[in-house]
């Protein structure tokens, strides 16, 4: 999202630290939450299963795989579909064959499915089966008249526990799961999250992360937290990305947390973090690895996905007061998507368009704060949040134009990337803004009344709704409490300055709801006659069972406005049978479960390498843990590592631009007994 400014209150910070490569060391940690390492009871499937991009007929079914010694050759996996719990009336199955070129991830496109449908799917390899895991197909026609998404994003993994994934891995009546961005953050380890918490849930790495490498290991990380988890292998999702699974605030040709002259290319960075998205992601895969297309659920909704971030977005121009950021042709979606959206706007025949999508679209208004602050300027302000849909007016006007001439109804925008609850009515000028000049004071805005009625909801030609973040900081982690909630009251209503006598207007009549203080997810409740959005919360700094409903607001069929719901929806009437917590046993009559150790190698990172090779695993239990390094003939040996180490996971990185080109090997020892041995090329 926003880089990290610290101007006045309203800046949500992103710090950016440098950290230099750390090589031939282990990158140690004190400790990490259960939820963080790995549950042997998966074993191999450490990283459970997962689903997405459901169509009528088909759906993307996800695995990861860790062999014993990863890198040593491809694994067979074998997978199953079926429609009971059990996996006994199977629909359709095969095999993968899986290798580290992928991670050992595992992505199947199982066709030949039934629209409207929920199924079962496992997975087994090397003696052992996957967590059983749920998933559901599109609707066709009018099979469908109840929809229900949960819609999250921005979960930074040291900013707290990811309770809201736990809540929605609890509902049994959701379509899928939206995620609209944000699903991993790049920061090195401790560069960015929450102080309570940020040592119980750790990191690898020490540096920022730029490598495929570096990037598949924090897919893993992630990953192994039960609550994600738990969520994948209940629903299917679909998802997009923003910045953070790249740089932050990026654009197609570079980042703001993106420094070409120590940090390489940022063609090759977006090129690597784009596959091991696609390799860790239940995303279907195609050759151009684009993210942006349309999910149809029968006539009642086309799901429209976009791609905001990496696709055609110029860079960010950060100040209002630059001529070109009203360039006619700047443009956040690039021609070809663009074109694409107006196609899929125009041509949708479902009653609702529900765009998916990252950055906030309506229009922001927050110079007034600078009322608060002598230090801050009206252009200040406003210049901080550019990096959304206002810092590119003019596309977003062209957007507003096609759906308010072409007539398009019921236009529904989901937007994740800004850590808060809003929801909008969508207008082309909700405010007319003017500057006065105030004796004393200086330049102020005046909010006065533009062509949108907040009364009515006239001249609203969509709605919008936002979701606040499942961890990452938002107002009251950032400025503290007692601002926030001032901000929040404030935000979305009249204005009056006591000295002299003026009234400022409401900045922001078409926000029709906000918190800026609490963290969760919100429910999206399609029905022909109505969307709603019910936002729930819950706490981050610790583990919680709870959550608390916020506020529910609705749209009407043909009205493109919103109202306050009287509560929140109903659940569906039809609730599926959830997937069960624990893989079933192996049914092969020639295999058996093999024993669990406290030592887990979960990648070996590139093999064969040429300069640096990582070993990432995990432990289970404190050992006194001991790394060597030999090559073949015995020549050369060296203890890369050796000390006691608590429970928890790790990287360790070995620099060979000084070893002769050849085969090496690592043995690991806990508590003085081997436990791996891994063999690596060195090539130069």
């Amino acid at each position: 999202m926003t880089r990290a400014l610290g101007i006045l209150c309203l800046a949500l910070s992103f710090p950016l630290i440098l950290v230099a490569q750390t090589t031939g060391t282990l990158i140690d940690h004190n400790s990490a939450f259960s939820r963080g390492t790995i549950n042997p009871d998966w074993k191999p499937f450490y990283h459970g299963v997962a689903s997405g991009d459901p169509l009528a007929d088909r759906v993307i079914i996800w695995t990861r795989v860790t062999p014993d010694a990863p890198g040593s050759g491809p694994v067979e996996v074998e997978w199953v579909v079926s429609t009971d719990v059990d996996l006994s009336d199977i629909v359709a199955q095969g095999t993968f064959i899986t290798d580290a070129s992928r991670d050992y991830t595992v992505k199947v496109d199982v066709s030949g499915l039934s629209p409207g449908t929920t199924y079962y799917y496992g997975f087994s390899a090397l003696g052992a089966a996957s967590l059983t895991g749920r998933t559901k197909t599109t609707p066709t026609g009018n099979q469908a008249d109840h929809l229900k998404f949960g819609v999250v994003s921005c979960s930074n993994y040291q900013a707290g526990f990811f309770n809201a994934y736990q809540r929605l891995s609890e509902r049994n009546d959701l379509d899928a799961i939206l995620h609209l961005g944000d699903y991993i953050y790049e920061y090195a380890d401790g560069g960015y999250g929450n102080d309570d918490v940020i040592d119980q849930r750790p990191l690898t790495y020490k540096e920022e992360i730029i490598t495929l490498d570096q990037y598949r290991t924090r897919y893993s990380t992630y990953r192994l937290d039960t609550s994600l988890a738990r969520v994948h292998q209940q629903h299917p999702f679909i998802t997009v990305w923003d910045d953070h699974e790249s740089a932050n605030d990026a654009y197609k040709d570079g980042a703001q947390n993106h420094q070409p002259d120590t940090e390489g290319d940022w063609e090759e960075r977006k090129a690597v973090s784009r596959q091991a998205y696609f390799e860790w992601m239940p995303i279907r895969d195609n050759p151009q690895q684009k993210i942006w297309r349309t999910i149809s659920y029968g006539n009642i909704a086309d799901l429209i996905m976009l791609d905001t971030r990496l696709e055609g977005r110029d860079e960010q121009i950060l100040d209002i007061n630059d001529p070109a950021l009203y360039d006619t042709a700047r443009t956040l979606l690039g021609k070809e998507q663009y074109d694409w959206l107006t196609e899929q706007l125009t041509t949708s025949t479902a009653t609702w368009k529900i765009l998916g999508q990252q950055v906030i679209f309506s229009d922001f208004n927050v110079g007034w704060a600078a009322l608060q602050d002598t230090a801050s300027t009206f252009s200040i302000l406003e210049s901080l949040f550019l990096d959304i849909w206002d810092g590119y007016p003019a596309e977003r006007r062209k957007i507003i134009d096609l759906i308010e001439e072409s007539e398009i109804e019921n236009t529904v925008i989901l937007t994740g990337d800004f850590h808060s609850t809003f929801a909008f009515d969508v207008a082309d000028q909700p405010v007319d803004l003017q500057i006065q000049t105030i004796p004393g004071i200086g330049d102020i805005p005046i909010y006065a009344p533009g062509s949108y009625d907040p009364v009515t909801g006239d001249n609203s030609i969509a709605v919008e709704f936002a979701t606040p973040s499942v961890t990452s900081a938002n107002f009251d982690e950032n400025v503290g409490f007692v601002t926030a909630l001032f901000l929040q009251g404030q935000i979305n209503q009249p204005i009056d300055v006591p000295n002299p006598p003026i009234s400022l207007g409401n900045p922001n009549p078409h926000m029709r709801f906000t918190d800026l203080i609490r963290h969760g997810y919100f429910v999206l409740d399609i029905k022909p006659d109505s969307v709603q959005a019910d936002w729930y919360y819950s706490d981050i700094l610790e583990i919680t069972d709870s959550e608390s409903f916020g506020e529910g607001w609705r749209t009407l069929n043909g009205k493109s406005h919103l109202q306050k719901a009287q509560g929140e929806t109903a659940p569906k009437a039809v609730q599926d049978t959830p997937a069960p917590p624990n893989p079933p046993f192996t049914t092969s009559s020639t295999t058996q479960q093999k024993p669990q150790s406290d030592l887990v190698v979960l990648g070996l990172y590139p093999n064969p390498f040429s300069q640096t090779n990582t070993i990432h695993y995990a432990l289970n239990a404190p050992a006194d843990l001991r790394i060597n390094l030999s090559n073949i003939d015995g020549t050369f040996s060296k203890v890369l590592f050796e000390g006691e180490t608590p429970t928890g996971l790790y990287t360790l990185v070995t620099d060979g631009n000084e070893l002769p080109a050849g085969t090496y090997f690592y043995t690991i020892s806990t508590n003085g007994r081997v436990m791996k041995t891994l063999k690596v090329i060195l090539k130069k």
